[in-house]
């Protein structure tokens, strides 16, 4: 059973950890259940990653693929997220937890830009 979670960085302003739609859409895309994509942040929002993480191992999870939801390669991607996961296969060998890139090192992201300066300039 694989499982997926888009950890972001969160933030004090509530309203600003609302990123459900993400992973529902992703989902959609990979046509998956809403409940195999969760989003969960390092900080202030909630489920917290070490909690998303430990509910899908506990929920049987055999696979966890997490991908950073940060623009660049800062501590929190370089350093805080590999620690997690090394700490998690240390308690759970048998689970597989791997980890994406994030999404600012795709080159996708520039075609992204480009859609959304022509949506609100057209």
């Amino acid at each position: 059973m694989e499982k997926i979670v888009i950890i972001a960085h969160g933030s004090p302003k509530k309203e600003a950890n609302n990123l459900t739609h993400i992973a529902n859409k992703l989902a959609l895309i990979l046509g998956k259940n809403t409940e195999d994509v969760k989003i969960a942040y390092l900080k202030y929002g909630k489920p917290l990653a070490q909690e998303a993480i430990l509910d899908y191992i506990k929920k049987g999870a055999q696979k966890i693929i997490i991908h950073p939801f940060f623009l660049s390669t800062g501590s929190h991607v370089s350093f805080d997220i590999p620690k997690m996961i090394e700490d998690f296969q240390k308690q759970y060998p048998k689970v597989q937890i791997i980890c994406s890139k994030p999404i600012g090192n795709s080159e996708k992201l520039a075609y992204i830009i480009k859609d959304l300066i022509e949506e609100c300039c057209n």
